[in-house]
């Protein structure tokens, strides 16, 4: 259960700590009578970081579907990879060309 003394950032930075644990590099080190996981900074100058915004989309795509692209939430559109909510509204923008290839190729777009 959610602590209500947490604030939203707090609230944010546990749940991304959680993403991170379930799809990112979250491998402990160990040694001989310690280990250590190690975790991202998670907001590096007020901006979320870069690795884990590219973590963050590159799951978003792999779990995206067909008809995600039939109702134009997921379009690719002169090497930009477009991602909107169901509203139509931006949300995300992709330049990434590896990540770009790997979803066209997965959809043979």
């Amino acid at each position: 259960m959610d602590n209500p003394e947490k604030s939203s950032v707090e609230k944010l930075e546990d749940g991304l700590k959680k993403f991170w644990k379930d799809y990112g590099y979250s491998r402990p080190i160990r040694g001989i009578h310690t280990e250590v996981v190690i975790e991202p900074k998670f907001f590096m100058g007020g901006q979320l970081n870069p690795q884990l915004a590219d973590l963050l989309v590159s799951v978003y795509l792999s779990q995206t579907t067909k008809d995600d692209l039939r109702n134009g939430r997921v379009t690719v559109q002169k090497g930009v990879l477009l991602i909107k909510d169901k509203s139509g509204k931006l949300i995300a923008e992709v330049r990434n060309q590896k990540m770009i290839r790997e979803f066209t190729s997965r959809f043979g777009a």
